[in-house]
């Protein structure tokens, strides 16, 4: 607009001051002051973002115990290796009915064949169970057992270690699975455990007899007969 007469002229002179003096005022207060801050967040805001990050950071709690890869790999690998273990003992226990049967000592073999079946059922009951949870298992080659004594308390003697290794395996198993709080695991291995201490504490019995079988003739052939009746009745 074009002032039209001097008064106009200095009308307008005046406005321009002020509006350039505010806005040096303006720019005055942004060099002291800086830029403008953004206002403070609320604490319902800053409580929010502080369950965000939380639920964020935490580790999973869907995980699955047995999925691959995941924490729980040690676990699953012990459950593979213990389905192998029973497989192991299995014929350990059928080696060992060959080897008495074909010496004459029938009731030595008829309790080790009907062992051998039970552990060969304990195996099977590691697979029914990895089945019902979708646990991946790989069978492995069953190692040959040893099929070469001396007398049938080698035989015995064996068969003990067997039951004492079987018996730190079940532990490991049962302790990966309670590091992966999973207790349905270790409910199914409850009943293994109690097998494996009467297990072992009847072939130790049963060693003990053995080894006295020189001081009383007679007791080995007699241990023999009631093992086999024992066998048959199971």
């Amino acid at each position: 607009v074009t002032p039209s007469s001097p008064a106009q002229l200095r009308t307008l002179s005046a406005t321009m001051v002020k509006v350039l003096l505010q806005l040096s005022s303006c720019a005055a207060l942004a060099a002291a002051f800086g830029p403008a801050r953004p206002s403070a967040p609320s604490r319902t805001t800053t409580a929010a973002a502080r369950q965000i990050h939380m639920v964020s950071s935490s580790p999973s709690t869907t995980t699955t115990p047995f999925s691959v890869g995941g924490p729980s790999t040690e676990l699953l690998d012990l459950f593979n290796s213990q389905v192998t273990s029973e497989f192991v003992a299995s014929q350990l226990y059928l080696s060992a009915s060959i080897w008495f049967d074909q010496r004459d000592w029938e009731g030595f073999a008829s309790y080790m064949l009907a062992e051998s079946a039970e552990e060969r059922g304990h195996a099977l009951q590691f697979v029914e169970f990895a089945n019902k949870r979708n646990i991946p298992l790989k069978l492995e080659a069953i190692p040959a057992p040893n099929a070469e004594w001396e007398n049938p308390e080698d035989v015995w003697v064996d068969i003990l270690k067997l039951e004492e290794g079987n018996t730190r395996n079940l532990l490991r198993v049962a302790e990966a699975a309670n590091q992966c709080q999973d207790y349905a695991v270790l409910a199914f291995l409850n009943p293994f455990h109690m097998e494996q201490v009467d297990s072992e504490a009847k072939i130790s019995s049963i060693i003990a007899k053995v080894t006295d079988e020189n001081k009383t003739p007679g007791l080995l052939r007699q241990l023999d007969h009631e093992l086999g009746v024992e066998s048959t009745k199971g």
